[in-house]
């Protein structure tokens, strides 16, 4: 199927030999992110299945996302900046088109691991209990993928996670708010640090990165935007192959 991105909603119905049906349904990130997305889907199935008493209506609208007048950034935004200069090797740079996909499970007794590490820090006291699971696996990933690109120790290199604005703003957004409300959480660090330092260092990038993300810094980051509306497409373009920065998403809350 060619896809017609002047439309906003794809939906394909596909029927099966063994009388399967699926339901294949793509949305513009401009209407919806994947909360309100699936709030979409679940509201259309409850519909469908005539259970009107639990649907929760959408909230439309969109002023509630809209930047300050006039609009007042107060953070540099680092996530909207440039990409660090890559300074891979001409022949390492070339292998990374490469690609290939992998699927990794982590037990609980494997994460229960990368936490038992922050105890072997040379001594320092840490307060392991600040940080989450999901802090600590993201640390652990960013490490990993460093030593794995072969990045050197001068590399600067970008994290940035997606993160759900909705609770963080003050006033919390409306239960039902239908619209793309996802941000970018970032941060930036030395390739060497984060392999040379213990463990915890790289956890404590990615907590630092998480608790910035408040109110002031999402009505800051909705401000940047709107006063730069005309580059937009720039600032919001994927990386490149070849990328020294990493994209982190966890979907465990809006899925759990």
């Amino acid at each position: 199927m060619v896809l017609d991105f002047t439309l906003y909603i794809y939906v394909q119905v596909t029927y099966f030999k063994c009388g399967g049906v699926s339901l294949g349904v793509g949305m513009e990130h401009r209407i919806a992110d994947g909360v309100s997305g699936l709030h979409f889907v679940n509201t259309w199935s409850d519909i469908a299945r005539g259970d009107l008493k639990h649907i929760n209506p959408p909230f439309l609208d969109r002023t509630l996302l809209r930047a300050r007048n006039p609009p007042q950034p107060a953070f540099p935004h680092i996530e909207f900046q440039p990409s660090p200069q890559m300074k891979l090797a001409s022949d390492l740079l070339q292998s990374t088109t490469n690609a290939t996909t992998s699927l990794f499970r982590l037990t609980q007794e494997q994460l229960n691991i990368l936490k038992s590490k922050f105890k072997e820090d040379g001594g320092k006291n840490i307060n392991t209990m600040k940080y989450t699971s999901f802090e600590i696996l993201a640390g652990h990933i960013w490490r990993c993928a460093c030593k794995a690109r072969k990045l050197p120790d001068d590399q600067d290199t970008r994290l940035f996670i997606g993160i759900d604005g909705r609770s963080r703003l003050q006033p919390p957004l409306p239960p039902g708010f239908f619209g793309n409300a996802v941000f970018r959480a970032p941060q930036i660090a030395a390739t060497g640090d984060l392999v040379s330092k213990p463990t915890w260092y790289a956890t404590s990038c990615v907590h630092d990165a998480l608790v910035r993300m408040d109110d002031d810094y999402l009505r800051s980051f909705l401000d940047y935007l709107e006063l730069h509306l005309s580059s937009l497409s720039e600032l919001v373009k994927p990386p490149l192959v070849g990328s020294v920065n990493l994209w982190i998403n966890s979907w465990v809350r809006q899925l759990g």
